[in-house]
């Protein structure tokens, strides 16, 4: 009995500047290798940004994505285009020390699929805070985080699907994240 397996390899490479970050990385297959390569600048709050995989055995790029966002204060902006068929933006503000809401949209061409949601977070005290979130597709998030102590932190949330409240698949969960 023959057991061919399949050799594979990565090599990595990245450079780093104060308002810029440059990498690429090749996935070595015997088939062809993928190259994936990345560009971020940044200056005075803006970054812009553009990530891509180009695939030599089929002589295409794979991916092709595009971001820009901007950043104020307590206010930030992010736009992006996916492979030329994904369009999204998001903007979030910190209302204040207690209050921070952000709001989601996204595009995607051809199936004119849109989405769309809002969400909130209150802080009810420096331990605790609450979440809750709703999209287009009614469904409805909401969480509820508490230190305990330094290090030590309790979340509980739930996620509510209103079109199909009766038929159930609703989701609960429980979180205890340990700090070192």
């Amino acid at each position: 009995m023959f057991l061919c397996r399949k050799k594979s390899g990565k090599l990595k490479t990245s450079y780093k500047r104060e308002y810029l970050n440059l990498g690429c990385n090749i996935d070595i297959d015997l088939s062809g290798p993928t190259i994936y390569g990345w560009a971020v600048l940044g200056y005075e709050g803006w970054l812009a940004g553009y990530q891509m995989a180009f695939d030599t055995a089929k002589s295409k790029l794979s991916q092709n994505n595009f971001a820009l966002g901007y950043k104020a204060g307590d206010f930030q902006l992010h736009t992006n285009v996916n492979d030329g068929t994904e369009f999204g933006g998001s903007i979030y503000q910190k209302v204040n020390n207690k209050v921070e809401t952000s709001v989601n949209l996204a595009w995607t061409a051809g199936s004119n699929n849109t989405r769309f949601g809002i969400a909130a977070k209150y802080q009810l005290d420096e331990k605790t805070s609450i979440v809750a979130k709703v999209n287009n597709a009614s469904l409805i998030g909401i969480g509820y985080a508490h230190t305990l102590r330094p290090g030590i932190k309790l979340t509980l949330s739930g996620l509510i699907d209103g079109k199909n409240f009766s038929a159930g698949g609703h989701k609960v969960g429980l979180g205890f994240e340990l700090e070192a």
